[in-house]
């Protein structure tokens, strides 16, 4: 192999490198977004399992007063 050959493959590798770590960046970007948009998530979950058991709540001392009106009745 010539010291021409040698180069090149040596470019051709620093090429193929450079491209990977653009993608390890790409990938990097992509995963801190996921994560950022997986934490949105996992609040708003938060806030409508805590609307869902307050409606809950509710629901069940209407039923229950209606169910003492009937008993007065």
């Amino acid at each position: 192999m010539t010291a021409y050959e040698i180069m090149n493959d040596i470019k051709e590798l620093e090429k193929n490198i450079e491209k990977c770590l653009e993608k390890i960046e790409q990938f990097a970007a992509e995963n801190n977004a996921l994560r950022t948009r997986m934490e949105e998530l996992t609040q708003e979950k938060a806030r409508l399992m805590q609307k869902n058991d307050q409606a809950k709540t509710r629901l069940e001392s209407m039923i229950s007063r209606l169910r003492n009106l009937e008993q007065a009745v």
